[in-house]
Order: structure tokens, then sequence, then C-alpha cells
């Protein structure tokens, strides 16, 4: 292998790292474990989810917990994953859709949320996580959940 192709390899390597602790937050978040969320951020980091929550990193992510109990289950899928890595510095920004189930005055719903994480991201210590989130919400949708209609399974 060339010198170019150990550089290709050595950055892509990065970004597999870099994607992992992306899909982390997703899983943290889906599984509500508050645990594991913090090993998504560096402890300095700020949160802005713009219009919702906005801070040190030591505030959002109680509030995000506080948040998450008010719904029986989450799903949050990320695509379109760009990632520029600078040595131990990388930015990266992807879109989010974040499905929520609730309840309210007895009926259940389903909020769907798209939008777009832009992230800096900082290696110390030999981890990759998040220094920097700025959360987009580009469109939400809230439907009534038909618990009426048979289910197919």
């Amino acid at each position: 292998m060339t010198n170019a192709d150990n550089a290709l390899l050595d950055i892509l390597v990065e970004e597999r790292r870099i994607k992992k602790v992306l899909y982390r937050y997703c899983e943290a978040n889906d599984s509500a474990d508050y645990a594991l969320l913090l090993t998504v951020f560096h402890p300095d980091a700020t949160d802005e989810h713009v219009g919702i929550v906005s801070g040190p990193i030591s505030e959002v992510l109680p509030k995000m917990a506080s948040m998450r109990k008010r719904f029986s289950a989450t799903q949050h899928v990320l695509s379109n994953i760009d990632i520029e890595v600078d040595g131990a510095i990388a930015s990266s920004r992807c879109q989010v859709a974040a499905h929520h189930c609730f309840e309210s005055d007895g009926q259940s719903y389903h909020l769907v949320a798209h939008g777009r994480f832009i992230d800096r991201l900082e290696l110390r210590n030999s981890e990759w996580r998040i220094a920097r989130r700025v959360a987009h919400t580009d469109f939400m949708l809230t439907r009534r959940i038909e618990t009426t209609l048979p289910s197919p399974f």
C-alpha cells in the first residue's frame, strides 16, 4: 500500500469511529440509557436543540432525560452522514428522523420530527466525543394512533 492508501485508510477508520459515536447517541436516547448518553459528549460540550433546549451538556442531558420520560417509545434514525476529519477535530452533518410515541388525554400519538445534527467532535484521550451539537428541526408531524383498526400481526 502507498502512503496515500494508508492515509485514506486512517481517515476511513476515524470516520467509522465517529459514526459509532453518532449511533451511540441514538441508542442511548431510544433505550433511555442516561449513562450511555454521557459517553457521547465531552464533559464540557454544548448542545443546542434549536427552539427546544440549549446550553452546557451538564444542563441539557438531564432535561433531555426528563423529556424522554414522556414518551413510551422513541426511535432515532440517521442518514446522509457526512464527516470531515482534520487531525483531532472532526465535523459531521447528518439527517435525523425521530419518532416518538406518547399518550395524551387517553389517546395515543405518534410524533415524527425530521431534522439535522451538525456536530463538532474532538479526539481526546484516544476517544471521539461530541464537543458541540446544533440540532435543527426541519418539520414535525403528530398523528393520533388509531387503535381500533385490526392488526395484521
